[in-house]
């Protein structure tokens, strides 16, 4: 079954092109690891940007997380987001 992780973040203006760089770089990661169906962000048009990320299960989302975070585990989100990171994860029904 496909396991999803979502990311919604909102990101300050000034701090919009930080996000994103950010978020590029963790799908650009995350298509280096086994088990990802697909990855990418969309811009919903109220200025927050949405993260998603499909793997084959969540094991494999698993497996992938060391390698993402040592990507992004360190971006400064706490000082370039408005508000906290509204995170999402599941299987796909």
């Amino acid at each position: 079954m496909t396991y999803a992780v979502v990311s919604v973040h909102s990101p300050k203006p000034e701090h919009r092109a930080a996000v994103i760089d950010s978020m590029q770089r963790y799908s650009r990661v995350a298509r280096e690891q086994p088990g990802l169906e697909w990855t990418g962000v969309v811009d919903d048009g109220s200025g927050r940007l949405v993260g998603i990320a499909l793997w084959a299960s969540e094991e494999t989302a698993a497996a992938a997380r060391p390698a993402l975070m040592a990507e992004v585990g360190d971006d400064p989100f706490e000082m370039w987001d408005e508000r906290p990171i509204d995170g999402l994860r599941g299987d796909v029904v």
